[in-house]
C-alpha cells in the first residue's frame, strides 16, 4: 500500500553539475572523492545548500571547499561561494538576502585537539559573500559538541539586519543580531560586532521548523517543591516572528519512558547533515504539527548509553515459523537470526491530552533500527522500511481509532506477486555509486526486501525533505542522496483489504478510503471484494462504517469545526487499544493509550504575539489552546446512534401497547399500492446534494457516474414507513445533543443542522443500497424497468447473493437507525420470496425482517397462480397482515375462498350478537326458526324468494330477521344473495357428502 517513489537524486544531480562545471572551466583532474557533493541544509524558501571540494582556476591546484545552491522549483544549480581552504562543513545556513553565510566545520588539527587527541572540535564561522573581497569571521566558538547554525527568515528580506540562531548542543541556544550595511550597488557587509542574546540554557535535544520558524527543544526541569521535587524532561517551543521577535509558547512534561541524559554522557553524531536539529545517533525524537492544531511529539525508545541500566531492548529466543511459514516472512526470520527484539515508540498527542504507545514485537534483533516519523495527510506514519508501517489516525479532527497497522508478517502468502514486484523494483532501482537509476519511475514497497536493504545502506532513517509538499511527504536518503516521496498504491491497498489477517485492519483501510481519498471507484472495488464473502461477520460492521463515515464527510463540507466535533465519524470505539496478529496467531503489534497530565501554553493570541494591525486569524497555538480549554471544561461527546435505537424500541413498544397511531395513513398507502396506484403518499425528506468523489486525476466525479442509473425501486426521495420513527427520533435526539454542547449563540441553528444530518443519512443510505445492487443487480435476468421481479420465475445465484447483501444492509440500517429507501422494502421482500423456501420466508416475515407491503402483495396476487398449493401459500402470507389489510387483499384477490371468508364473517358476527342477547330472548328466537321459514313468503321485498333450497332459505331468513331487528331505522348491510351463492358453491364444490341422501 505505502510505497516510496524515487523522484530525484540530489547528490547525483549536484555531481552532474560539478562535472559539467569542471568541463566548462577546464579544471585539472583531481581525486574522485573530492567531487562527491554533500547536502547540508534546506532553507524556508526551499533552496538546498550543498558543498563539495574541488580546485579552482585561482587556487593553483589547491583544493578548496565550494558552496552551491539548488533551486528545486527551477531545477537549477549555482555556485554561491568558494572558501579558499579545504574544510569539512557539517552545518550551514544562508540569510534571506543572500549576503551572509554561517557554517560549522569539524576539525582535528587545531591546538585544542593536540591536548585532546581523537576529539572532534566544532567551530563556527560567518562569511560575507556579497563584499568585493570575501571576508570570513570566526565567532571564537570551539566545542566538542555539535553546533548547528540557522538564519531566521522574515516575511520580507532586509538589508539592514539579519538574525542567526546558534545551537550549542548540551550548552545553550544563542540569538545573534547582525547589523548590515550596503557597500556599492550590490555589496552588503556587517557594520559591527553582532549583538548576542541567550535564549535557552542547557538543552539536550532540539528541532528547527524552517517552514513556521519554530524551535523545539528538550530540557530537564525541576518540578514540585521540597522532598517531592523531581527533575524530569520537558519539551518547549519558541515561536519567532518578524525582526526576531519571539515568545515561549508551551511547556509539555514528558511522561513516557525517557532516558536520563547527563551532561557528561557519551554522544555520537551521525553523518545525516540534512537534519532539522542535532544529529544525535542515540536519540530519535521529532515534533510534528499541522496548521489545524494537531501537535504530536514522537519518540522511539532506543538502546543507548543514556539508559540507566544499560540493558538492551527485550530479546527473545527465535521462534519457529511453524510448519507452513509465509514466504514473505522468510527474509525477516532467517536461520541466521537467533534472537528477536521489540520496538517501542510513543506519540504524545498534545491536542488530545493522551500518549499513544506502540509496540512491535518479533523483529530480528538489531541495534540499528531507527523509525521514521512523518505526516501522510493527517495520518501520522511510523515506518521501518522492510518490516512495518503504521498509519495512526491521531489528527485533531478525530479521536484516535482506526489505525492501519501493516506488517510484512501479517500479509498472506497469496500476495507473492506484490513481493516479487518489490524485488523487481529493487533491481531496476539499482544504479551507479550516486544512486542514479533509469528514467522510469521507481516505486519501492515499504514492506518489501528492497526497502529493507535501502534502509540498511543508509544506516539511518529516511529524512523528511519537503514537509509541505502538496503531493505527499518527501524523504532524503543520506547514504545515496536520493529523494523518495510517499505514494499510495491503490491496487496493493485492495489486495491488503482482501488478505489482511485482522478485521480491525480491514475496517481501518475502508475508513481511510471513505474519509481521506473519497474515491468512489475504489470504494466500489472494495465492496466488490467484500461481496465475495457475504456471510462474513465483518460485512455489517463495514457497511455501518460506510454509512457513518460518508455521512460525516457530507456534513464536513457544510459545517464548521464546532458542529463537526459532535457528529459521529466512525462505527468503532475511540481511544481503544488495537493490536495486529500474524497468520500464525502471534501478536506482532499493539497500540495503547495513557493520559497526559498537564500542558502549559501561552495565553496570548496570534494578533498580540505578532503585533500586527488589522484582523489576524488564529494560528496553530490559538487553535490548540482553544481545543485544550474546551476539552478541560467539557468532555467531548459525539452523538451516539445507540441512544436512537434504544428510544425507537421503547416508542415502538409503547405504540403497540396503546394502539397503533398513524396507521390510517399507512393503510391508505398500502391500499393505494395494492390497487396499482404508485403515487408516493408517505413523507419525503429532501436528500443532501450528491457526494463528490475524486478519480486519480483529482477530477470531481459523482457516485452516480460510477454506479450508473439507479434501479426503479430506488428512484424517488421518500423513506420507508418503518423508518419514520427512527428519523423523528434521530432528529429530536440530535437537536437536543447540539443544544446541550453548542454555545448559546449557535443553538439557534440546531434544528437546521439536525435536518441536514437526516438528509445526509438518507443520501448515504440510498447510495449504499445502490452500490450493493450494482454489485449483483446488472447480472439478474429481469430488466431494470421492473419495479419488482416476477415472483414465479426461477431465481439465480447472483440474485440470492444480492438478497444476502440486502439482508445485511437492512440489519445495519436497523441497528444504527439509518432510514431505508421506500422502494427497498418491497424489493427486499420480493427477493426473499424468490430465494427462500416457503417456511423460511414465513419465518422472516414473522420476525419482522421482511415486510408485507402493498406493492409486494399486489405482486403476490398477480404472479402466484391459484393452484391448490399456491392458494394455500397466499392464505399463509395474507394471514400475516393486520385484519383490515388482509380483508383488503381478499377483496382484491376475489377468490372463492375470500368469498367464503366474508360469508363466514357476516354469519359469525350476527350469531355472536344473537348469543350476546339475553338468554330467554335468544332461546325464543331460535325456537321460532320454523315459524320464520313458514312466513318467509309473506316478507315483501325479500330476496329469499329466489332461493330454491328450503333449508338454506329458512336459515338466511332467520339471519335477515335478526339483522333487521338491529337496524330499525336503516337498511341492513346483510347481503343475502352473497351468502346464498357462497353456501351453494360450498355445497356443490367443496362438500364431500351426497346431499341427496340428507333428510331435510
Amino acid at each position: 500500500m505505502i510505497e516510496l517513489r524515487k523522484v530525484c537524486n540530489l547528490v547525483a544531480n549536484a555531481a552532474n553539475f560539478v562535472s559539467q562545471r569542471r568541463w566548462e572551466k577546464r579544471l585539472p583532474a583531481i581525486a574522485n572523492d573530492t567531487e562527491q557533493p554533500r547536502i547540508l541544509n534546506q532553507e524556508k524558501n526551499g533552496l538546498v545548500l550543498f558543498t563539495w571540494d574541488d580546485v579552482t582556476q585561482a587556487s593553483k591546484g589547491a583544493i578548496c571547499t565550494h558552496l552551491g545552491l539548488y533551486d528545486p522549483i527551477n531545477k537549477t544549480h549555482e555556485v554561491i561561494w568558494i572558501y579558499n581552504q579545504r574544510v569539512r562543513m557539517v552545518s550551514c545556513s544562508m540569510n534571506k538576502g543572500r549576503s551572509l553565510i554561517a557554517f560549522t566545520i569539524i576539525n582535528k588539527d587545531d591546538s585544542l585537539t593536540a591536548k585532546m587527541p581523537g576529539k572532534d572540535i566544532y567551530s563556527v564561522f560567518l562569511a560575507e559573500i556579497q563584499a568585493k573581497s570575501t571576508r570570513v569571521f570566526s565567532l571564537n566558538i570551539e566545542r566538542q559538541q555539535f553546533i548547528k547554525v540557522q538564519f531566521l527568515y522574515d516575511s520580507q528580506a532586509s538589508d539592514r539586519e539579519s538574525h542567526l540562531l546558534l545551537m550549542l548542543h548540551r550548552e545553550s541556544v544563542g540569538l545573534y543580531h547582525i547589523r548590515l550595511g550596503r557597500v556599492g550597488e550590490k555589496g552588503v557587509v556587517m557594520l559591527d560586532q553582532p549583538k548576542t542574546e541567550q535564549l535557552i540554557k542547557r538543552f539536550f535535544w532540539c528541532q528547527w521548523d524552517s517552514l513556521y520558524q519554530r524551535l523545539y527543544y528538550l530540557q530537564y526541569m525541576k518540578r514540585g517543591e521540597g522532598e517531592k521535587a523531581k527533575i524530569s524532561p520537558s519539551i518547549s517551543c519558541i515561536q519567532f516572528y518578524q525582526n526576531a521577535q519571539h515568545d515561549n509558547i508551551l511547556d509539555i512534561p514528558i511522561q513516557f519512558p525517557f532516558p536520563h541524559i547527563k551532561s557528561t554522557s557519551k554522544v555520537q553524531y551521525s553523518n545525516d547533515h540534512l537534519d532539522s536539529g542535532i544529529p544525535d545517533s542515540y536519540l530519535n525524537m521529532v515534533v510534528l504539527t499541522l496548521a489545524n492544531g494537531t501537535f504530536c511529539i514522537c519518540y522511539q525508545k532506543m538502546e543507548t548509553p543514556y539508559t540507566a541500566d544499560r540493558r538492551s531492548p527485550v530479546k527473545r529466543a527465535k521462534k519457529s515459523p511453524g510448519p507452513n511459514p509465509s514466504p514473505l516472512s522468510a527474509h525477516s526470520l532467517s536461520d541466521t537470526d537467533e534472537e528477536t527484539t521489540d520496538i517501542n515508540y510513543y506519540i504524545c498527542m498534545v491536542h488530545h491530552a493522551k500518549t499513544l504507545h506502540g509496540c512491535v514485537t518479533g523483529l530480528p534483533h538489531s541495534r540499528k533500527y531507527r523509525l521514521n516519523f512523518s505526516w501522510h495527510g493527517d495520518y501520522l506514519m511510523v515506518m521501518l522500511p522492510g518490516h512495518f508501517v503504521h498509519l495512526l489516525n491521531v489528527g485533531i479532527e478525530f479521536e484516535p481509532c482506526q489505525h492501519i497497522l501493516l506488517h510484512e508478517r501479517s500479509i498472506q502468502g497469496s500476495l507473492d506477486s506484490i513481493h516479487r514486484d518489490g524485488e523487481d523494483i529493487r533491481q531496476t532501482g539499482s544504479g551507479d555509486s550516486h544512486g542514479n537509476s533509469s528514467s522510469a519511475i521507481v516505486d519501492v514497497s515499504v514492506l518489501s526486501t528492497a526497502a529493507e536493504k535501502l534502509n540498511n545502506i543508509s544506516n539511518s532513517s529516511l529524512q523528511e525533505l519537503q514537509r509541505d509538499s502538496p503531493t505527499g511527504s518527501s524523504f532524503y536518503d543520506n547514504s545515496s542522496g536520493a529523494v523518495w516521496r510517499v505514494h499510495v498504491n491503490m491496487e496493493t491497498l485492495i489486495q491488503l483489504f482482501v488478505h489482511c489477517y485482522m478485521s480491525t485492519t480491514r475496517a481501518a483501510l475502508l475508513h481511510y478510503v471513505l474519509t481521506r481519498t473519497r474515491d468512489f471507484f475504489l470504494i466500489k472495488r472494495l465492496f466488490e471484494m467484500l461481496s465475495n464473502d457475504i456471510p462474513s461477520c465483518e460485512v455489517p460492521a463495514l457497511m455501518a462504517e460506510f454509512l457513518i463515515a460518508t455521512t460525516y464527510s457530507s456534513m464536513r463540507r457544510q459545517f464548521d469545526r464546532e458542529i463537526l466535533k459532535l457528529v459521529p465519524f466512525t462505527a468503532s470505539d475511540t481511544f481503544r487499544g488495537q493490536f495486529e496478529k500474524s497468520y500464525e496467531g502471534e501478536r506482532i503489534a499493539r497500540v495503547s493509550y495513557m493520559p497526559l497530565a498537564c500542558v502549559s501554553i501561552a495565553s496570548k493570541s496570534a494578533k498580540d504575539r505578532s503585533q500586527k494591525r488589522g484582523s489576524v486569524g488564529d494560528d496553530l497555538w490559538d487553535i490548540l489552546r482553544h481545543h485544550l480549554r474546551w476539552m478541560q471544561l467539557e468532555e467531548l461527546v459525539r452523538f451516539s446512534h445507540k441512544s436512537v435505537k434504544t428510544l425507537c424500541e421503547a416508542r415502538t413498544k409503547s405504540m403497540e401497547k396503546g394502539g397503533s397511531q398513524g396507521t390510517k395513513t399507512e393503510d391508505q398507502y398500502f391500499c393505494s399500492s395494492l390497487h396499482g396506484h404508485k403515487t408516493r403518499s408517505s413523507r419525503s425528506v429532501s436528500p443532501a446534494p450528491g457526494t463528490l468523489t475524486f478519480n486519480n486525476n483529482n477530477k470531481r466525479v459523482r457516485p452516480d457516474t460510477v454506479l450508473g442509473t439507479a434501479p426503479p425501486f430506488l428512484q424517488g426521495i421518500n423513506i420507508a414507513e418503518l423508518s419514520e420513527i427512527a428519523v423523528d427520533t434521530t432528529k429530536e435526539l440530535f437537536t437536543n445533543h447540539l443544544n446541550k454542547y453548542l454555545r448559546k449563540e449557535a443553538r439557534s441553528k440546531g434544528q437546521s443542522v439536525a435536518k441536514e444530518y437526516i438528509a445526509c443519512q438518507i443520501q448515504q443510505s440510498r447510495q449504499l443500497c445502490h452500490l450493493l445492487w450494482n454489485l449483483r443487480g446488472p447480472l439478474l435476468p429481469y430488466t431494470d424497468l421492473d419495479f419488482l421481479p416476477n415472483l414465479t420465475d426461477p431465481s439465480t445465484d447472483d440474485e440470492y447473493e444480492l438478497f444476502q447483501l440486502f439482508e445485511r444492509y437492512y440489519q445495519t440500517c436497523t441497528e444504527f437507525s439509518f432510514p431505508l429507501p421506500q422502494g427497498f422494502i418491497s424489493y427486499f421482500t420480493a427477493l426473499g420470496y424468490r430465494n427462500l423456501n416457503s417456511s423460511l420466508f414465513l419465518q422472516y416475515v414473522d420476525h419482522g425482517v421482511l415486510q408485507l407491503t402493498g406493492e409486494f402483495m399486489a405482486q403476490v396476487l398477480a404472479d402466484i397462480r391459484n393452484t391448490k398449493e399456491e392458494v394455500k401459500m397466499k392464505q399463509q402470507i395474507i394471514s400475516r397482515l393486520p385484519q383490515s389489510l388482509a380483508e383488503e387483499c381478499y377483496r382484491e384477490w376475489n377468490h372463492p375462498l375470500c368469498q367464503i371468508y366474508f360469508a363466514h364473517k357476516q354469519v359469525s358476527n350476527i350469531l355472536e350478537d344473537c348469543m350476546a342477547a339475553p338468554q330467554e330472548e335468544a332461546g325464543r328466537q331460535l325456537s321460532d326458526l320454523s315459524y320464520m321459514a313458514r312466513d318467509r313468503s309473506e316478507s315483501s321485498g325479500s330476496s329469499l324468494m329466489d332461493i330454491s333450497f328450503p333449508p338454506l332459505a329458512s336459515f338466511l331468513h332467520y339471519l335477515e330477521t335478526l339483522e333487521n331487528s338491529k337496524h330499525t331505522h336503516g337498511q341492513s348491510p346483510l347481503d343475502v344473495n352473497f351468502l346464498a351463492d357462497v353456501a351453494l358453491y360450498h355445497t356443490k364444490v367443496d362438500n364431500k357428502y351426497d346431499m341427496s341422501t340428507v333428510n331435510f
